[in-house]
């Protein structure tokens, strides 16, 4: 069984908790602005740091492909940030919901090109549908600038097929199931963070 099926097998009870954790309501896309507006330029300087570690040429591939996409989505995220009226403030940051990115730091500066694959491709696409999910209700609710949560959607197919051969290249099955739980659980605490109050549910519940 591949490295990255394996690990996304061990992690289906707690990914089953984020998608349960996100309940929409205005409270909660404000929340999730406001810290987004300070984890994603953070995450983009992750991983551009993260460069300095790929030696091969998929390796430079994987990690150009996440700093595109985190490009694109700070441009949308500020359009979604204009739209809502929400601006950076040290005071809106909830250090429970940007634990991710720093986790993300320290991958950067102490992990592999392996360790960054296995908690890149595990972490999106549950990232994703909960994107998708908050998004559909926002434009339920009148938001039209929902692009940055839409475009974390997936697929993630490409990528994966990039992370595999790289997540095998650095094997290593205690730390990569280390990467991969600690990566989830600061993306439950995300979800959890910015959800606060009961809100209405996740959609369709």
């Amino acid at each position: 069984m591949k490295v990255i099926e394996t690990l996304r097998r061990e992690l289906e009870p707690l990914n089953r908790e984020i998608a349960e954790a996100l309940r929409p309501s205005r409270e909660a896309l404000l929340s999730f602005v406001a810290n987004q507006l300070y984890i994603v330029p953070h995450d983009l300087k992750a991983l551009s740091a993260a460069m300095a570690k790929a030696g091969e040429r998929d390796e430079y591939r994987f990690v150009k492909t996440l700093i595109d996409g985190d490009f694109a989505a700070l441009e949308a995220l500020r359009e979604l940030a204009e739209e809502l009226g929400v601006e950076f403030r040290w005071e809106s940051v909830d250090p429970a919901a940007v634990a991710y990115t720093h986790f993300l730091s320290w991958l950067a500066m102490h992990g592999t090109v392996g360790d960054l694959a296995v908690a890149m491709t595990v972490n999106l696409p549950v990232w994703g549908r909960n994107c998708a999910a908050l998004a559909e209700w926002a434009r339920r609710n009148g938001v039209k600038n929902t692009k940055f949560m839409e475009m974390f959607a997936g697929p993630y197919d490409e990528l994966e097929a990039l992370a595999e051969p790289i997540a095998e290249r650095y094997l290593d099955w205690g730390r990569y199931r280390f990467v991969a739980r600690a990566i989830q659980r600061y993306e439950l605490e995300f979800w959890r963070a910015v959800s606060g109050g009961p809100g209405e549910g996740p959609p369709g519940a």
